[in-house]
């Protein structure tokens, strides 16, 4: 049973009622919050805790907790609403920019001259966050699950590079990532989301053949390495995990769901193109509703058996011209493809190929301006994307102009190097800025 201290001070003449307790916060060496369990609005922050949110005490006295620290969701407090106990957890606080602060907390209930509070306390450990990092990049392996990171993936890529280039082995990277995991940190707390991670992390790895590698990618995103696989297989697996999680209890959180990304490597391909295949297929399988897998090699099968490749909301932008040029670029990218449907042979095939590269050398002009306009830091690199792109697409026509190019191949190229890789991959990355400038 929780316990409530009860604090009464003898100065009844104070108005404010923390005055003979603030000289002891003040002096803690953690932060120290007090919440009006009514209100749920901040009646005291110490200075540690001003100090580490870097709020101004008459910014966020009188606030809600929601609003300013507390990175649960209304009604959703983890005591408050879901009478978790928080003992020593490691939790984060919100800071005014809105970074998330690691931290170790403790909370109780007090009674203070009659009213309810909770009392928060918590200590910074972000210099321990980041030594944990360190070593996890120094010893290749996630200190939350036990399974390899990043940092490991290198030496299956290194490896990759000996393989015969005139007999390539196939093989499928598997992108599993928890839907709305999110809401169990905000509903849960932390500790329950990595008590998630921890059980989604083992039931891949038990799940998974000898010859593959689970890797914790970040967040809640892994990367499943599948050996002499190709995509076909690799969704059979994919399905198979997806409908493994679906049916596993989970600790607190209970049922949840997966989404699934799948790609088959490709001759000569780089590993970060491959990768962005498979983080595109998962990006669409979030989007397409959750709790279900894409593999690239049906993505694109479709595509060229139906003609057309649908809007995605990823592509969604706070910019309504570049939304609008998205879409034409889109519109044109699906003009090609059903050009390539031997019923509806095109004689103006060159023409459109023409007509595409002059409507995206546009298009790179006007997000080249946005650049400029929103300081995008990674200007500079997306511009040299821009003139790589538009110098192949020359030689591509100059090719077919002469006879000797391959119709199909400029336009699979298309597809994989605009609307793949660059617009849902690439583009993306500026959006947050473009957020930040309209507001």
């Amino acid at each position: 049973m929780e316990e409530t201290l009860h604090l009464q001070s003898q100065h009844h003449i104070h108005s404010d009622p923390f005055k003979p307790w603030k000289d002891v916060f003040d002096h803690l060496v953690c932060g120290v919050v007090l919440i009006d369990v009514s209100t749920r609005k901040i009646a005291y922050a110490n200075r540690v805790a001003l100090t580490m949110t870097k709020w101004e005490e008459e910014e966020i006295l009188g606030g809600s907790c929601h609003d300013f620290i507390c990175p649960a969701e209304i009604n959703h407090c983890p005591l408050l609403d879901h009478a978790h106990s928080i003992d020593l957890d490691e939790r984060v606080i919100l800071g005014k920019d809105g970074r998330p602060i690691p931290i170790l907390k403790r909370v109780t209930r007090i009674d203070i001259e009659g009213r309810a509070y909770v009392l928060e306390s918590f200590t910074d450990i972000q210099a321990q966050k980041e030594r944990e990092s360190e070593l996890e990049t120094l010893y290749g392996t996630d200190t939350l699950t036990g399974l390899p990171n990043r940092a490991s993936l290198e030496k299956i890529i290194e490896d990759m590079k000996m393989d015969d280039p005139m007999h390539p082995q196939v093989h499928s990277l598997i992108m599993a990532d928890l839907d709305l995991f999110k809401n169990i940190n905000d509903r849960f707390g932390h500790q329950a989301g990595d008590e998630v991670l921890r059980e989604f992390g083992f039931v891949l790895k038990e799940s998974m053949r000898k010859i593959d590698v689970v890797f914790r990618w970040g967040g809640e995103e892994f990367l499943i390495f599948a050996r002499n696989t190709d995509s076909s297989t690799a969704a059979q697996i994919a399905e198979r995990l997806r409908k493994l999680v679906e049916k596993t209890q989970f600790p607190i959180a209970g049922h949840i769901t997966a989404s699934f990304g799948i790609a088959q490597s490709r001759p000569g391909e780089t590993f970060e193109k491959w990768f962005h295949r498979t983080d595109f297929c998962l990006s669409k399988a979030k989007h397409d509703g959750r709790n279900r897998i894409v593999d690239w090699e049906s993505f694109v099968s479709d595509s060229w058996h139906q003609g057309k490749i649908p809007w995605i909301k990823l592509l969604d932008s706070p910019d309504k011209e570049l939304n609008h040029q998205h879409k034409e670029l889109l519109h044109r990218i699906n003009e090609l493809l059903q050009s390539m449907i031997p019923l509806q042979e095109d004689p103006q095939r060159i023409l459109r190929i023409e007509s595409f590269i002059a409507f995206y050398r546009d298009h790179t002009h006007y997000e080249e301006n946005r650049f400029k306009e929103i300081a995008y830091p990674h200007r500079e690199y997306h511009e040299t994307e821009h003139q790589r792109i538009l110098r192949d697409l020359a030689s591509m026509k100059t090719k077919l102009d002469s006879g000797l190019g391959d119709y199909f191949s400029v336009v699979d190229y298309i597809v994989r190097e605009i609307f793949v890789y660059h617009m849902s991959m690439e583009d993306t990355k500026f959006f947050p800025y473009l957020e930040t400038k309209e507001s």
